[in-house]
């Protein structure tokens, strides 16, 4: 029952395809993009808090970093070795990891810890080996740390009762095993310069966009709001969320615009704002983080239609509208008293503003063409002898589209529906050549 092929019956090609193209790609030799895709996949499932598939992911990620490496042995004696560093820094310490496989440095690990969660630098690395090794499937044989532990013998001995061979702890004083903790140190202080690096930089672009706006506190949640539609039809809204200048794509939202005769951006801004506050209003656990700003793709008019739609709720937060230049770049933003807050004199505010403009774009046309693909859909099926809304309901669900409809075979038709509507289906959009007359 792991056979992961579509003529199961409950598996898509899509499905199969997950798993099939990594695995393709290994036969041919392609560690390195297969670990980026799986690496990518795995960050995805922590930022959306699924934690234990992050888990298998990095496993996976782990045993297909091992297969493929190809980078220079280090020491011959490395053969299933951790290597840990610490760097201590301002307001943070820093873990890194190194793991060797037969010499080899396969990958890395890095943590950061915040001041008030650290102490002492040996009490510190205990907790961190305390969270960071028992949950792992895989335990090196030895583990080399930057400074000795007192419960290195208790931590060795569950780690070896959880693996099937003798887990033990090193501080080494000299030697080559001194030299790879040196390297981990190195590499937990770079990443802690990086990191602080970074954060100054968030941190100065949120003032100076506070400055300029005038609000009462650096904007670290932004969320920005944007209509879609084709005439009356699939009209959409879409909400990004950044945090700290970074999308939260877990956070975004879509809306299906509802009741509309005909297309006014104004009362469709004003229902998916009136639906987003009012979640936040009812303590609802996806939508009870407030806004410290709020970005509306459009001008004045939408401005004061947020504004109007707040007010309403009884809520009151700082929204600006984004505009664009006849380029369609972003020009700057519109406050609620008309005037215009130009963005040219400042790169960083100009970049995260155009950044967020069209990302919210994006996913508000995406949705967009996805509703409109998906009504396609359900007309062309209208048009099948015997195909009512439940089995065109069951046929989009499963083939996710018309076109992958249109190339499925009649067996593939047959394992969704049953057999005369498949064939109903399948003659629809095959039909029977005919003869070709002869003069």
């Amino acid at each position: 029952n792991r056979c992961m092929a579509p003529c199961r019956g409950d598996i898509s090609e899509a499905q199969s395809n997950e798993v099939l193209t990594p695995a393709v790609g290994l036969l041919e030799g392609k560690y390195l993009k297969v670990a980026d895709a799986l690496r990518a996949d795995m960050e995805q499932a922590a930022e959306e808090l699924l934690f234990e598939k992050a888990a298998q992911l990095r496993d996976r990620l782990n045993g297909i970093v091992r297969l493929g490496q190809k980078q220079k042995v280090v020491s011959g004696s490395m053969a299933d070795t951790d290597v840990v560093g610490l760097s201590s820094g301002e307001g943070k310490t820093c873990v890194a990891v190194l793991h060797f496989m037969d010499g080899g440095l396969v990958d890395r690990d890095v943590a950061v810890i915040e001041d008030e969660l650290s102490g002492h630098p040996a009490d510190t690395l205990s907790a961190f080996l305390t969270q960071y090794y028992p949950p792992r499937r895989a335990f090196p044989r030895e583990i080399l740390l930057p400074l000795p532990i007192d419960d290195a013998e208790d931590l060795g001995r569950l780690l070896t009762e959880q693996a099937d061979h003798k887990v033990v702890f090193f501080a080494p004083q000299r030697g080559d095993k001194k030299k790879l903790v040196q390297m981990a140190e190195n590499n937990a202080s770079e990443e802690s310069l990086r990191l602080t690096t970074r954060e100054e930089k968030i941190r100065k672009t949120l003032l100076a966009l506070q400055k300029l706006l005038g609000l009462a506190a650096p904007p670290r949640r932004i969320e920005a709001y944007d209509i879609s539609n084709t005439g009356a039809s699939d009209i959409v809204g879409a909400m990004t969320v950044f945090v700290d200048t970074n999308p939260l794509k877990r956070d975004y939202r879509h809306y299906k615009i509802k009741g509309q005769d005909a297309p006014d951006d104004y009362a469709a801004m004003r229902e998916m704002l009136t639906r987003r506050f009012e979640r936040l209003l009812s303590d609802d656990p996806k939508f009870n983080a407030p806004p410290d700003l709020i970005l509306m793709d459009g001008g004045l008019g939408h401005v004061q239609t947020a504004l109007t739609a707040l007010s309403a709720l009884g809520l009151s937060y700082p929204v600006y509208g984004m505009v664009k230049d006849d380029r369609h770049r972003t020009r700057g933003l519109i406050a609620p008293d008309g005037g215009e807050v130009g963005l040219s004199a400042q790169p960083a505010l100009f970049a995260l503003i155009g950044r967020m403009q069209e990302e919210t774009h994006r996913f508000a046309i995406t949705f967009h063409q996805e509703q409109r693909g998906k009504h396609t859909a359900a007309s062309a099926l209208d048009a099948v002898p015997g195909v009512g809304p439940a089995r065109r309901g069951q046929l989009l669900t499963h083939f996710k589209s018309l076109p992958a409809i249109k190339r499925a075979t009649l067996e593939e038709l047959m394992a969704v529906v049953p057999k005369n509507t498949a064939q109903a289906v399948y003659t629809h959009f095959h039909p029977p050549e005919t003869e070709a007359s002869h003069p």
